[in-house]
């Protein structure tokens, strides 16, 4: 069987997306699929795949799936890149996404650009207290997944390479935990370092960057808008009333076909 496919990135943070809106969804294992197709040096390579589907309520359905397999609930980055697509194909301005944890929004600032707004929902603490791993102390925060967000004094090139499995452990963490490790630089700007479940460590994280901004925010330690610095480029993150809001360039790689 051969699949057409696309590649997007937003601040490198890369999938592989597979279109099935007007076609039919073939019977694979998708778990499979994105082990086989991520893995980088011996296949296409990327952080994991996504599948843009039919909806009865939305422009679209997304699923995503991790480099190891798993599926996540939310991704902010693919997030970004399917609206773009959906604008693209559809010519609107504004789209409306569905995901499993709920309908998104996600609106084209700048088409030459490819800057794209999502918003993200309501953000929330998982727990009001502050718990300390490996000597890091940090708060859980939910965008739709669950965040780990441990503000540092500074950061090192790869702390979160060497750092993020130690967190992201199932004795901590049975269903994972993605990790943001931050810096901030003023009270309107940040610098993260992303571990992903699931991926591992990557150039960006869309609910990253909203996971240690509004948790910042929240500490009275940063003011929206936040400019999150991360190793693969920037985005903006606001709080409005109680929702946050994502703005940040995505980018068309390539496209092929993939025999399966």
């Amino acid at each position: 069987m051969k699949l057409d496919f696309f590649k997007m990135h937003a601040q490198g943070n890369d999938y592989i997306y597979f279109d099935f809106i007007d076609k039919p969804f073939p019977d694979i294992v998708l778990s499979k699929l994105a082990i086989k197709l991520s893995e980088r040096n011996y296949s296409i390579g990327s952080d994991g795949i996504v599948l843009i589907l039919n909806s009865k309520t939305c422009d679209a359905k997304m699923r995503m799936f991790n480099a190891d397999g798993s599926e996540a609930k939310m991704c902010g980055s693919a997030l970004r890149c399917v609206s773009y697509f959906l604008s693209q194909r559809s010519g609107k301005d504004e789209v409306t996404v569905e995901t499993l944890v709920g309908n998104k929004t996600g609106s084209i600032k700048d088409k030459v650009e490819r800057l794209v707004t999502t918003d993200l929902g309501v953000p929330v603490f998982i727990q009001d207290d502050k718990i300390i791993i490996n000597d890091l102390e940090g708060n859980l925060i939910s965008v739709g997944n669950p965040h780990f967000v441990t503000f540092m004094k500074s950061l090192s090139d790869n702390i979160a390479k060497y750092q993020g499995p130690i967190i992201d452990n199932p004795a901590f963490f049975p269903d994972g935990i993605n990790v943001e490790f931050v810096k901030k630089i003023s009270k309107n700007e940040i610098e993260i370092k992303v571990w992903e479940r699931g991926s591992g460590a990557t150039l960006a994280c869309g609910t990253g960057a909203c996971a240690a901004s509004f948790c910042g925010i929240q500490k009275g330690l940063l003011s929206s808008p936040v400019i999150v610095q991360m190793p693969g480029g920037s985005v903006t993150v606001e709080l409005k009333k109680s929702n946050i809001f994502l703005t940040g360039k995505v980018e068309y790689v390539f496209e092929g076909s993939v025999e399966i």
